[in-house]
């Protein structure tokens, strides 16, 4: 990367406009030339490359890089390389340039642009673009293909060497063994946006003998010429430099410098200009002066004013563009803001109404569900109640009272008698106190209770509370409660129901009774309880199904011409048959339908 050092202070380290100087090795001309160019027409990339991937590969290193990572870390050589004169000729010879391991580069910015326009008119692809390296990251790993061709011994030269020795001469040429690394590259720039930013020395006079519509018009030198030479055309060049008037030139070695070397760096400049504006300025400022210093150095060296000023372009250029970065990066912020605002909006009122839904749900009451079989009636304060089961609809009315059964033991024929269970000390009752009988349920409601229910006379015993000494062991008694809490008439509650004293003889129809002995009388001293629930069950009538009619009943009669039909089919059958047995081929006959 460029540094401080890079002005006009130090001249002897600068590269001439053809060829090199006195200093040919790389690491000497690296202080003052910090720039590499490479002219290239891009590959497609693949999707999974990044940052750690080398941009440019050696011909011989294809295969090489083409590998897993691991593989490419594995043989990668981190030492120093000293190439041959044997390398540079394969590299040189166009017949083995395949299996070359170096890749050609250059320190002239203008050679660059020359030899891309000469191949973006011969060439199919148009795509030709020019990389802008960092010579400084390449330490170690590169060298001038003119020291090795200069090196090399008189005996070991092939008959080319001459022409490749100009070649190198002309085209400043360095030669990077194997790789070149994605974060030396600092921009990759297409042609045609180069040849628009020209200082007008590069330019033509009179561009009106083009087309207009053409990309090249504007061009000052002949690219279609395939025999002119790089050393012809910077002549021609400098000459146009030198006929222009002082100000002209002073025009285009400061801002026309500086409008070129910032279309050569402006996507880097761009990106580098907010995190480290020194270094940006400075590699600015170094390839400005590069490209000022190349029409006529001994011009540039005489106008020492030429590196102020541009080093004044840059900062304005750069402070600019940071302002202008960072309004926009604050607009973009003050953006992204407003729009996590609004989300943040959006979720709190969503929250909002989650919490409304819920608190809207808690307060809405429990939904009753009728049973199918008996209406409802929701009470607002329901308590535990004896229910008793009734007798068929055939027989007369009949109200049983039986104890209250807990819900998880269903009632069933072999359940013990009200009266089995151990009361303690009776005394008799009154003439009007009734026995309790336990029913069992109809077959059809097992462990249920019956769907009817009826509220008794006022005149019907109460069951007391059983004293302390009863059995501890009964479950059912300790379920009980003293207390018995009137409930609505069902709607098919007959007015006339009525407590028996004793139980009747049930009709055959109706519920079996399990008739226990005599129930212990309750104390007629215990207080009686205003109402009785008296639950009276009947028979489920269900519907009787027609009967299905008969097999034989459903049969179809056949009509008159399925008859016809009948009697055709068996006359001609009958007549196929004898026709068999009287023919004299019946054997034929009989073998061929069989």
């Amino acid at each position: 990367m460029a540094s401080t050092s890079a002005n006009p202070d130090h001249p002897n380290g600068s590269l001439p406009q053809y060829g090199f100087g006195q200093i040919i090795d790389f690491e000497s001309l690296v202080a003052n030339n910090h720039f590499l160019f490479r002219v290239y027409t891009p590959k497609e990339l693949s999707p999974l490359a990044d940052d750690s991937e080398p941009f440019f590969v050696a011909p011989k290193f294809d295969q090489r890089y083409a590998r897993s990572p691991a593989d490419v870390q594995s043989y990668r050589d981190h030492r120093s390389h000293i190439g041959t004169y044997d390398d540079v000729v394969r590299h040189m010879d166009w017949t083995t340039k395949a299996s070359s391991t170096y890749i050609s580069t250059s320190f002239s910015f203008i050679w660059s642009i020359w030899e891309a326009l000469k191949r973006y008119h011969s060439g199919i692809k148009k795509d030709v673009q020019i990389a802008v390296i960092d010579a400084s990251a390449l330490s170690g790993r590169a060298v001038t293909a003119v020291q090795l061709l200069r090196d090399s011994v008189p005996s070991e030269r092939r008959s080319e060497h001459w022409k490749w020795y100009r070649f190198a001469q002309e085209s400043q040429s360095v030669l990077v063994y194997e790789s070149i690394p994605a974060s030396a590259v600092l921009t990759s720039i297409p042609l045609i946006s180069l040849l628009e930013k020209l200082p007008s020395y590069f330019l033509r006079q009179n561009p009106s003998e083009f087309p207009k519509d053409s990309v090249l018009s504007s061009v000052g030198w002949d690219y279609t010429e395939k025999k002119l030479s790089f050393r012809r055309f910077s002549q021609e060049m400098s000459a146009r430099f030198l006929q222009l008037s002082p100000e002209v030139r002073l025009q285009d070695t400061t801002a026309g410098s500086v409008r070129l070397a910032l279309a050569f760096l402006r996507p880097w400049f761009h990106q580098t200009i907010v995190e480290d504006f020194q270094t940006a300025t400075v590699t600015l400022c170094a390839l400005s002066f590069s490209i000022a210093h190349w029409p006529g150095q001994w011009w540039a060296q005489e106008h020492a004013e030429l590196w102020d000023l541009i080093h004044a372009m840059v900062l304005s250029i750069a402070e600019e563009i940071r302002v202008t970065q960072r309004e926009r990066d604050s607009k973009e912020v003050s953006r992204l803001q407003g729009v996590i605002d609004e989300l943040d909006d959006v979720v709190q009122k969503y929250k909002g109404e989650i919490t409304s839904r819920r608190k809207s749900a808690q307060k809405l009451k429990p939904l009753l569900i009728p049973s199918p079989h008996r209406p409802v009636t929701a009470h607002p304060s329901p308590t535990p109640f004896i229910p008793s089961l009734g007798v068929s609809r055939m027989g007369p009315q009949q109200a049983i009272v039986t104890p209250l059964t807990p819900p998880t033991s269903p009632i069933s024929p072999k359940a013990p008698s009200f009266s089995d269970l151990s009361l303690g000390p009776q005394t008799p009752t009154s003439a009007t106190s009734t026995s309790w009988t336990l029913l069992s349920v109809d077959d059809r409601f097992p462990g249920s209770f019956s769907p009817e229910m009826s509220i008794s006379s006022p005149k019907s015993t109460s069951l007391a509370s059983p004293t302390a000494e009863h059995d501890p062991i009964d479950p059912v008694l300790s379920l009980l409660d003293p207390r018995s809490v009137p409930l609505p008439p069902s709607p098919t509650e007959s007015s006339t129901s009525t407590l028996l004293s004793e139980p009747s003889t049930p009709h055959p129809s109706s519920p079996k009774l399990l008739n226990p002995p005599a129930a212990p009388e309750v104390s007629s001293d215990l207080p009686s309880l205003p109402e009785q629930l008296v639950v009276t069950q009947e028979p489920l009538l269900l519907p009787t199904p027609e009967p299905l009619p008969r097999r034989e009943n459903l049969r179809k009669l056949p009509t008159l011409a399925e008859t016809a039909s009948c009697l055709v089919t068996g006359f001609l059958i009958g007549a196929f048959i004898t026709l068999c047995l009287l023919s004299p081929h019946r054997r034929t006959m009989l073998t061929h339908l069989t």
